[in-house]
């Protein structure tokens, strides 16, 4: 698999969503480590999933609250992550529009959102078996 792709800058860059977030805590899967051996090298975040993450460190319990606040920190603790503000309606579409902007992957299990991200042409990966991060095949 090429690891670069032409674009806008040298710089290989993908958007994590909140499901994939969080199962870097609850299924203690590296998803940084893989994502940077598939040639990654920044991580960049629309400041929705950074507000959806912050609004259920408040509202969940248990697991789900603690992968929450863990995703939160890594967010903000790593210097490979950056956070973006984006105009749009929602957490899907504001992903959508910053990965469009700059020509990054989107990585998510969320099948709408995969789909709504191939249909515009953008780079998909998700967690295979939860355990895997995986691009499409046409990649």
């Amino acid at each position: 698999m090429e690891a670069h792709r032409s674009g806008k800058d040298s710089v290989r860059k993908a958007i994590i969503d909140t499901n994939v977030l969080m199962y870097i805590f609850t299924k203690k899967v590296d998803v940084f480590t893989q994502l940077r051996e598939l040639g990654f090298k920044k991580f960049v975040f629309p400041r929705h999933v950074v507000e959806e993450l912050e609004r259920l460190q408040v509202s969940l319990d248990g697991t789900e609250r603690r992968a929450a606040r863990f995703a939160l920190t890594l967010i903000r603790s790593r210097d490979d992550c950056e956070v973006h503000e984006v105009d749009a309606v929602g957490s899907d579409n504001a992903i959508l529009k910053l990965a469009k902007s700059l020509d990054a992957a989107v990585i998510t299990n969320d099948k709408a959102l995969r789909r709504r991200a191939k249909l515009e042409g953008i780079v998909v990966g998700y967690l295979r078996e939860l355990k895997y991060v995986e691009l499409d095949e046409d990649y």
